[in-house]
């Protein structure tokens, strides 16, 4: 999975792209800790049924710059606008999982005319989620530099990640890592954490239920971080008319722990539109 770069804004942004150039676009977001390899198994079913696909490195993670200013969830949907500026997409098909899903819905509730279709991963912006225990450490001062400083270790890190991920594989987890390899690097995660004001998410919910076209969300039995109960919520109070799979054994990282069983729905999901 070879990246391109482009320049936004003086800013280095790695991404990658892969499928015929007139293919209708799927813009795939991932979240904390991860880069757009997240996505590297679930990339060539999206291209295999006929599609496009952008998976970007969001700034701060894998191989993208970060912002100059802090590294906020609003600057991250505003990236998202620049970004799509920037490669000429308009109308997308939208694939998110953990903070990309925080972001990319919030973007979506405010861009609906722009949402093709709609793939849910183990994230949502239900105002009734509680952050784990590892997010309100990051969203604590003195207590979150002292955690990203402790990740620091690339060779503890991957021993714990390998653990957490089963299937996971030295490329993409020394890509994950690039964001904890400094303390500058880290206070990607440290601001973003700490600009994550749920209370905004109750505007979304009526916003969200405008996307009418077709939606998947798909979620690990076993997710630590996000219960799967939410997957039904999101469901309920957003996405009515979306199919839900709930995939069994599975923790948070789905891409990478059952990427077979993963794309055994968005093969179904990305064929039940053409």
């Amino acid at each position: 999975m070879d990246k391109k770069f482009i320049n936004m804004q003086g800013k280095k942004v790695a991404y990658i792209e892969k499928g015929r150039e007139d293919a209708p676009p799927v813009l795939l977001l991932h979240g904390v800790p991860e880069s757009a390899l997240l996505w590297k198994s679930i990339i060539p079913v999206i291209v295999s049924c006929g599609y496009k696909v952008y998976a970007p490195d969001l700034p701060g993670f894998g191989d993208s710059g970060k912002f100059d200013q802090p590294s906020t969830w609003e600057r991250f949907d505003q990236f998202v606008t620049e970004f799509t500026a920037l490669l000429k997409i308009d109308s997308l098909h939208l694939v998110v999982h953990d903070w990309g899903g925080l972001i990319g819905l919030k973007w979506a509730c405010d861009h609906p005319e722009r949402i093709l279709s709609l793939i849910v991963t183990d994230s949502t912006i239900s105002d009734e989620y509680m952050w784990h225990d590892l997010a309100r450490i990051w969203r604590t001062p003195g207590k979150g530099e002292a955690s990203i400083k402790g990740m620091s270790n690339r060779a503890q890190f991957l021993e714990t990640m390998k653990k957490e991920i089963p299937n996971s594989d030295d490329e993409t987890l020394n890509d994950f890592f690039k964001v904890f390899q400094t303390p500058e690097s880290g206070q990607v995660i440290l601001d973003l954490y700490r600009s994550g004001n749920l209370d905004t998410v109750k505007n979304y919910k009526e916003k969200l239920q405008k996307i009418k076209n077709p939606a998947t969300i798909l979620w690990g039995e076993k997710d630590r971080y996000i219960s799967s109960k939410f997957a039904g919520k999101l469901q309920k109070e957003g996405l009515p008319h979306a199919n839900v799979h709930i995939i069994p054994d599975a923790g948070h990282f789905i891409h990478i722990e059952a990427p077979e069983k993963v794309n055994v729905y968005v093969q179904k999901h990305f064929n039940q539109l053409s």
